[in-house]
């Protein structure tokens, strides 16, 4: 004690005091540039399951079910536009389905842990036209869950929803829509603000209902046509030229009623040439791309009939290219899903149940093979900015103006990694000229995004006849 207290003479020097206070201001100058603004922005981050910190659509598609007319508190004249204009075109597909008494099945993919009262929340979710709607919650790691896969913790949702499919085979609604658990995702169209609640609440159910009586498979004898995609992928490099349609595939026509849709439109990741089904594992950089081939076979090759005879069916050709959006979030009709036979579904489930592939591989190789389950359609690339406007009254007025807002919103959604808490601690004005930029394009993009949701209010049909066949470029 007599030690330590011998030393305190020392720390009152002038030296040591001198120091002590240089060390003191550097800390707090560094405590107040460095942490104090990476703190403000990063102590309360919105949690997975809230509205993302930097959504620029908060009050475009809130409110969609008021009536006509009723007005907003937003200060933004976009935004009240919008709003307007939203609950018109939902009131118009709801009258337009009335008589129709449309049921619905959502199906979640999900695990115990997921929170899924977006899907249960009418202030959230409302798809416009539905008389009735019942959630199905497939559960994939609880055995004792009263739907769920035959196989825990495999085939990712893929294994669930075939089991769906097979399970309600006999007692399907009019539409079944099959999404995963999360409200707000990546893999959402970042035009709804990335949210699966606000794109349903803006489906146009009409886009997959289709009478039984009309469930006619075309089959294409003709020869493909080459064509130049009007609107381009949202890559940075320009599509190669593909062939319209595949021949010798069966499919429905593109009027309105095609009975399966993704609810995703972009072609990111997804078209028009995704997967090429001939790559080696050496000539490819997608790890399911050289599986592909095998699961296309696995999955549709000669194998059981429907009445448990083993079909000596000729091998079908597989495609060479397998493309449409991505991410498996689709709605499907009745009449496509019964397009297979029940033993179909069976079968398919058993591929995933079974495969020694890993279960990242096994799930991911069914998200290219969904359209042509339902469609029979290898490639099934709608044109992006058509599609926007039919399935969810969001009309760009041309493909180049569409193009246009998926350019900008990238370059937004690339200014995020300034913006993490360890980047901005180490580089506060990087992070501080990130953020104004961000609220510059943020401003922007809703500004266009507004003027489309008006637009798409203006298009006849509520966007069908307006913008016509999605697959005509």
């Amino acid at each position: 004690m007599a030690a330590a207290i011998s030393k305190v003479p020392l720390l009152l020097q002038p030296k040591t005091r001198t120091f002590f206070a240089l060390w003191s201001i550097v800390s707090l100058f560094l405590f107040l540039y460095h942490g104090v603004p990476a703190l403000r922005h990063h102590l309360f981050q919105s949690s997975s399951t809230a509205r993302p910190q930097y959504d620029f659509t908060e009050g475009l598609f809130d409110n969609t079910f008021q009536t006509i007319g009723t007005g907003t508190t937003s200060t933004n004249n976009d935004a009240a536009a919008a709003v307007t204009v939203t609950s018109s075109r939902e009131s118009r597909i709801a009258d337009a389905l009335h008589d129709s008494n449309v049921t619905v099945h959502l199906v979640l993919a999900t695990r115990a842990q997921d929170d899924v009262s977006w899907a249960t929340d009418p202030g959230r979710l409302r798809i416009p036209g539905v008389a009735n709607l019942r959630v199905v919650r497939y559960l994939s790691d609880a055995a004792d869950a009263p739907y769920r896969p035959p196989v825990l913790h495999k085939g990712r949702e893929a294994l669930m929803y075939l089991t769906y499919l097979h399970d309600f085979y006999d007692a399907l609604p009019d539409v079944a829509i099959l999404v995963h658990a999360e409200d707000y995702a990546w893999h959402a169209e970042p035009t709804m603000g990335t949210s699966m609640s606000t794109m349903l609440s803006r489906f146009d159910l009409r886009e997959v209902l289709e009478d039984d009586a009309e469930n006619e498979v075309q089959k294409k004898t003709t020869k493909s046509r080459r064509t130049r995609p009007s609107n381009r992928s949202p890559l940075d490099h320009a599509p190669e030229q593909i062939s319209e349609r595949d021949s010798g595939l069966e499919k429905r026509k593109d009027s309105g009623r095609r009975g399966y849709a993704n609810l995703r439109t972009g072609w990111l990741h997804a078209c028009p040439d995704w997967i090429n089904t001939t790559k080696t594992p050496a000539e490819s950089v997608k790890q399911e791309e050289p599986f592909m081939r095998e699961a296309f076979l696995a999955n549709f090759g000669p194998g059981v009939s429907e009445n448990g005879v083993f079909s000596q069916q000729q091998q079908p050709e597989v495609p060479e290219i397998l493309a449409g959006p991505c991410c498996s979030q689709f709605a499907v009709s009745r009449a496509a899903v019964r397009s297979r036979p029940r033993a179909q579904y069976k079968r398919s489930m058993d591929f995933l149940a079974t495969t020694p592939w890993s279960d990242y591989i096994a799930g991911r190789t069914w998200e290219h093979l969904w359209p042509f389950l339902f469609r029979g359609a290898a490639r099934d690339c709608p044109v992006e900015w058509k599609a926007l406007c039919r399935m969810y009254g969001v009309c760009f007025a041309t493909a180049e103006a569409q193009t246009r807002w998926a350019e900008r919103w990238r370059e937004r959604e690339s200014l995020r990694e300034p913006l993490e808490f360890w980047q901005e601690l180490g580089h506060p004005r990087v992070a501080a000229r990130a953020r104004g930029r961000m609220r510059e394009l943020g401003e922007w993009l809703r500004k266009e995004l507004a003027v489309a949701v008006r637009r798409g209010e203006d298009v006849e049909g509520v966007g069908w006849e307006g913008v016509g066949d999605v697959y005509e470029f």
